[in-house]
């Protein structure tokens, strides 16, 4: 089995199996990240399988990364090396959570990981009047926007019903208990390839 080697250098068989059970892709999807991934600089990645690749790069070739409103905290939460580049198997770990197949426990779990903005292993009345913006600033329309109060209304609201400790803000297994019980979370945490 570890005979065959893919067109793409450092990609054997062996390996392309091992992301299958490793993540919630399948062999096909997998080529054809690599695919994409290696067309970005086939020189540089041929010679170095794990090459990094620069954020505006991955953004070029990826359009569902092109106007998300979280595309910094993807990269962040995702590039191994916190350096802002991907490696494909940085863009495999994000494709994999961000897949159909990947379970809404999975997906909850990186969630709070993109949502938690300052890091503190919380979501804060802070973080979700920063995800507030982000969701409803319209670069466009710069009278369309949510007050400083309106988004404080919402956030006060939002941990009283979700914050089951009542600690002032939402711990990993809080979130991941709220959001698993949204029927809907697992379709909109989700981009197709």
């Amino acid at each position: 089995m570890g005979a065959f080697q893919t067109k793409y250098p450092g990609l054997t068989e062996d390996l392309l199996e091992e992301y299958t059970l490793l993540t919630y892709l399948n062999k096909g999807q997998i080529l054809y990240l690599m695919k994409k991934f290696h067309s970005i600089n086939p020189e540089k990645i041929s010679m170095d399988y794990n090459h990094r690749v620069q954020k505006t790069d991955i953004i070029a070739k990826f359009e569902v990364l092109k106007n998300n409103p979280f595309q910094d905290r993807l990269f962040r939460v995702f590039s191994s090396h916190q350096d802002g580049c991907f490696s494909f198997e940085d863009l495999l770990d994000l494709c994999s959570a961000m897949s159909y197949d990947c379970p809404a426990e999975v997906k909850a779990a990186w969630a709070f990981k993109i949502f938690d903005i300052d890091e503190d292993n919380q979501i804060t009345a802070k973080d979700i009047c920063n995800i507030l913006d982000r969701i409803t600033w319209d670069p466009n329309n710069r009278t369309n926007y949510l007050t400083q109060a309106d988004k404080m209304k919402i956030a006060n609201t939002i941990l009283e019903k979700v914050n089951l400790d009542k600690s002032g803000s939402v711990g990993l297994a809080e979130f991941r208990l709220m959001i698993t019980r949204i029927p809907e979370f697992t379709s909109s945490f989700y981009f197709r390839l």
